[in-house]
This record gives structure tokens, sequence and C-alpha cells, in this order.
């Protein structure tokens, strides 16, 4: 079933979801030095934004009983102190609900989260060898499969008969949803001002760094190889959200 947008689409009638499986699915955006400035202010108005329309979704489809977080690998206040770490501005949104009596779930994988981080940056050093670009590759897809798979595993497992879950990630591509849940997107108009916002200020910095380059009569190409060997074989495929989010840098 397509996910709402809560927002976006509107039901007239959420009382047939109280007695099913329910997912408020969150996209993950956290800060990250080296952010242009005003990045910060406009991701903690993206958080306040999720904060009140979860509480809006809870009033209409149920409380939420369980949360899920990318990059957070413990369960209780082990995995909020993570939380504070990687998504502070998530943070209260997070530990208001677990006041409430949600549980804050072990979801992620350390290991398999720093296989993909690194594999991605080996893709990123100028590959000229194609076979080792395809090596890269193929390790790539492998541990993100098992990531994604024991992401599946855990949210179907500890996800009860008529439950709600928040599930926060940069992109649940590749994550299977519980059976039978019902889910919802929560993406409130703050979220596409801040992937605007973002766009134009990434393409802002990089015409300045090429007026800088031309300025000094330098070819801002130089030290590349063309596109074929730039990047053998691309990037591992798995760009998320395409903002600022842990192992994007």
């Amino acid at each position: 079933m397509a996910p709402e947008e809560l927002g976006r689409i509107e039901k007239p009638d959420a009382s047939p979801a109280l007695g099913k499986r329910k997912v408020y699915l969150v996209t993950m955006v956290s800060p990250l030095p080296g952010a242009p400035e005003g990045f910060i202010s406009r991701l903690k108005n993206y958080w306040a934004a999720i904060d009140a329309n979860l509480g809006q979704l809870e009033a209409r489809a149920g409380m939420v009983n369980r949360i899920f977080h990318e990059a957070v690998s413990v369960s209780g206040d082990l995995g909020l102190n993570l939380v504070a770490q990687v998504n502070q501005p998530a943070w209260s949104m997070i530990k208001s609900r677990m006041d409430s009596g949600a549980t804050l779930e072990a979801f992620d994988n350390d290991d398999l989260f720093s296989q993909i981080v690194d594999w991605s940056r080996c893709a990123q050093v100028g590959l000229t060898s194609q076979t080792v670009a395809d090596v890269i590759q193929a390790k790539y897809t492998e541990a993100a499969e098992a990531r994604y798979d024991g992401m599946s595993n855990t949210l179907e497992e500890k996800l009860g008969n008529a439950e709600a879950a928040i599930v926060i990630m940069s992109s649940v591509r590749g994550v299977k949803m519980p059976e039978g849940a019902e889910q919802y997107n929560v993406m409130p108009p703050e979220l596409d001002e801040l992937v605007r916002w973002t766009r134009e200020a990434s393409e802002a910095a990089m015409a300045q760094a090429q007026q800088a380059d031309a300025a000094a009569g330098e070819d801002p190409h130089a030290g590349h190889d063309h596109a074929g060997h730039d990047r053998a074989g691309g990037e591992p495929e798995d760009s998320g959200s395409g903002l600022w989010t842990p192992g994007s840098a």
C-alpha cells in the first residue's frame, strides 16, 4: 500500500487503523560539522514540525509504542544517548515519547553501518580500475543488504499487533515494513524548505569555488581524470535524502 503523506493527503477516517500495526516514517536529517550557516536553524524548525505533525497523527491513528532510529544500535536510555550524539534536534521529540511509555529499540548494526561508510569512501578516491570499482560496489551492496535485512527483521519482530512505531531513516529504500502495517509519511513543509535551501547553498558554494579557481588561473578540473576514470563504476547507490546525514560526507 502507498504510504500516506501527512499534511498532503487527508484520510477522512483513521479509526480503522487503530487495530492495525502502524509505521510513521520520518526522514532523518541530522547536524553535521561543516554545514553552511543557516542549516542548523532550519534543521531545528524541521524537527519541531515533525514533533507537531506526529502529535496530530497520534491523535488520529494511535500513540507511538516503538521508536526505531537509524544509527542507534542499543535500546532504552543508552540508545537515547546515541540520539543525542547523532541527531540532537530530534532528542526532545523522542524523549517525550519515551516518557509517555514508548520504547526506543536497538535498530542499526554498528559494524555494517561502518562498512557502508568505508566502502562509500573508497568509491570516492578517484579509482582507475573498473575491477576494483566492481569489488567495492559488490561489497557495499552486500553490507547494505545485510543491514537492511536486519532492520526489516527487527521491525517485524518488535512491532506488536495494533502498535504504532516511528521509523527515522535517511532512506527506507531496501527496508521491508512490517507485514500488514499501515504506513504514513510524515513530511511537513519544513522538509521541502530544508531540501531546497540545502541545494541552493551547495550550488552557491560550488559557484564560489569555481570563481576562486578562475581568479587564481587554475583549471577547476585539474587533478582529475575524465569522468570515466574519476570514479570508476560510480559511487555506491544509496544516496538517501541528499541532505547532510551520517556517512554522507
